[in-house]
């Protein structure tokens, strides 16, 4: 009984995270990324930034 792998993915992960400070910019960026992700063309999406919880909220409004 030993393991099988079932994937052996390298995730992405950045070495820096902008940080998104205001709704207006957290807006912007989440606009670009479902426009891109709509996309049919588009395989993959991959971002680096960063927000706080409240920032989201607001650009979720």
């Amino acid at each position: 009984g030993g393991l099988s792998i079932i994937s052996a993915e390298s995730p992405l992960v950045s070495d820096n995270l902008v940080p998104l400070n205001t709704v207006e910019d957290a807006k912007s960026v989440l606009k670009i990324i479902d426009a891109l992700e709509d996309n049919d063309d588009v395989q993959d999406v991959y971002a680096n930034f960063d927000m706080s919880d409240e920032v989201l909220e607001g650009a979720a409004e």
